[in-house]
């Protein structure tokens, strides 16, 4: 199967700068929607004939638009919410915060990956969810297949994917509005056909990064 993985369209939240998380549910910024109609016009004459979304409203909004061309229906699944940053979530990106973040991170590379911000997820918790996603395509598998979803969640699942260590996540920049795609069998490690590709966007539609790199 191949599979079409999709960072939502730029929120509020990722314009003002905000660690948004699972428990922040903003919208798409106008500019979000841009550029979930740039993809959508993208993957127009892509065979697609399955779209799943978090149900989270940023990436429900842009399911919806990829969604239209394809007069598909969309199939919410709560595994694919965003990664809980606990304490921190609905914080701005400012100096300090960028240091914990980064902190976290840090021991996240060095194979720390039970660790959790307080309150929050750990990327091991996370792959289990997105794993369990993935047993339900492999039991239900279709031709293309459409997942919209969140920055770091997206990262967790294609390093799934891809079978490499968590600790190698941060290797895949997720930026607002890109597309990643897989060749997948169900069973071997699947194959990066693209990977963050932004080549639907005009310049004026890539989101300036801010904040830490967790969001880029």
């Amino acid at each position: 199967m191949r599979l079409y993985i999709v960072r939502h369209g730029e929120s509020t939240g990722n314009l003002a700068g905000t660690l948004q998380g699972s428990r922040v549910d903003e919208p798409l910024s106008p500019r979000g929607v841009q550029q979930a109609e740039a993809l959508a016009a993208r993957l127009a004459a892509e065979p697609l004939d399955a779209v799943f979304s978090s149900p989270m409203l940023r990436a429900r909004q842009t399911a919806g638009i990829l969604a239209a061309p394809h007069a598909l229906e969309i199939a919410l699944d709560s595994d694919l919410v965003e990664f809980d940053w606990g304490i921190w979530c609905g914080q701005p990106l400012n100096e300090a915060l960028e240091k914990e973040v980064a902190a976290i991170r840090a021991r996240w590379r060095a194979g720390v990956l039970d660790a959790a911000p307080d309150g929050g997820e750990s990327p091991l918790r996370v792959q289990a969810r997105a794993g369990r996603f993935l047993d339900r395509l492999r039991k239900n598998p279709s031709e293309a297949t459409l997942v919209v979803a969140h920055g770091r969640f997206d990262r967790i699942l294609m390093a799934t994917l891809l079978q490499r260590p968590l600790s190698r996540m941060d290797e895949i920049r997720q930026r607002n509005g890109s597309v990643s795609i897989f060749d997948w069998d169900g069973r071997d490690a699947a194959t990066p056909v693209l990977l963050d590709d932004v080549g639907h966007l005009a310049e004026a539609l890539r989101s300036l990064a801010g904040g830490s790199d967790s969001l880029k």
